[in-house]
């Protein structure tokens, strides 16, 4: 037997709604999960493939009596700050990650990620959390009650009035103007960095929805998560972030959009000569080679892109008389500015921060 078949007893002994979950992929392994009891807990364990999860899905909010606090970061000064502002609480959990969970009476709290800036903590009133025991096989390890167990779960303290009131308020506050799909489909698109796949997000989406007075056919709701996936899935969903998250290589690739030969050159000098102080630039030769199989003016013409926008430094100068090949070596922050295509990230950024109809 998995986990779940082995546990699920002592979360329907408490009337607690538990169903099985594929915790390396941290989604439901049933469906109607959503209609989860203490009944349907014991039926699931009947069935020899669901018993062999190894993950308990607990939902959340008014079903089980629990909301939880995710503090989505590693360490114990996160969770320092998570108590600070919560309260404490006798059920203190660690996911198979390292990470914290706190658990509170349910109060009438939503759900909603990341409702405070720059602070990794998720607020579950609704949906669904994994619950320990639950194992993750590829880590090797289980989620675990660090402090309390199952038994709390009927002694749990509250939230403080003001942060249920702060949750309430982003859930729900700016769909009572009727703009309750274009509020979904933001939402969705801030969610989407926290989930695996569409229909974990889509899930995830059916739960944010069920908060609202007046819910969203189950049909819109699809269409919203499932056009927030697609921004996802293709690297362009900006919303919520202050800036694009840009590597170094981000900034050579806008640097030289508009010259390609001159950012291929770029890239073949770093494999090359990454390591070096300077390297020698014969255009001839190297075009004599076939590396890169180019003619020798357009090795030279790309060479001087190089030069001119900061990515290479001369270190001294070709010489013909003298046959004399020059030397180079690759800048350590390319200078900003000259290319066509910064700014790129930027714009694409702000085009994300409108609203788009769904």
């Amino acid at each position: 037997m998995g986990v779940f078949a082995q546990h699920v007893a002592d979360f329907a002994e408490r009337g607690l709604a538990a169903f099985p979950v594929d915790t390396r992929a941290k989604r439901p392994a049933v469906k109607g999960w959503q209609q989860a009891s203490a009944v349907k807990s014991r039926a699931w364990a009947r069935s020899p493939k669901l018993a062999a999860a190894d993950g308990v899905g607990l939902l959340m909010g008014k079903p089980s009596g629990v909301v939880e606090v995710d503090v989505d970061a590693a360490g114990e000064a996160w969770l320092a700050v998570a108590v600070d502002r919560f309260g404490e609480t006798p059920i203190k959990i660690r996911t198979a990650s390292g990470k914290s969970k706190l658990w509170y009476r349910h109060n009438g709290e939503g759900r909603h990620i990341r409702p405070f800036p720059d602070e990794p903590i998720d607020i579950l009133g609704n949906g669904f959390t994994i619950a320990p025991p639950s194992r993750r096989e590829d880590l090797g390890t289980c989620y675990a009650f660090v402090t309390g167990g199952l038994d709390d779960v009927a002694n749990l303290p509250t939230m403080p009035p003001t942060e249920r009131q702060t949750d309430t308020q982003r859930l729900t506050g700016s769909a009572a103007n009727g703009a309750r799909n274009v509020s979904l489909w933001r939402w969705c698109m801030t969610e989407a960095r926290h989930c695996e796949d569409v229909e974990a997000l889509s899930a995830a989406a059916a739960a944010w929805n069920g908060a609202l007075i007046a819910p969203l056919s189950a049909r819109e709701v699809e269409q919203c998560a499932r056009s927030a996936w697609k921004y996802e899935a293709a690297g362009r969903n900006f919303i919520g972030l202050k800036k694009p998250q840009l590597t170094n290589g981000d900034r050579i690739m806008d640097g030289l959009i508009d010259h390609p030969e001159a950012y291929a050159l770029y890239l073949l000098f770093q494999r090359w000569h990454g390591n070096r102080n300077s390297f020698a630039i014969a255009p001839t030769a190297m075009s004599s080679a076939g590396s890169p199989p180019w003619p020798r003016r357009r090795i030279e013409s790309a060479r001087d892109i190089l030069l001119e926008r900061g990515f290479l430094a001369e270190v001294r100068s070709p010489d013909k008389s003298r046959r004399k090949s020059g030397l180079y070596s690759l800048t350590a922050q390319p200078i900003p500015g000259g290319g066509a295509g910064e700014g790129v990230y930027s714009d694409c950024w702000q085009i994300c921060q409108v609203s788009e109809g769904v």
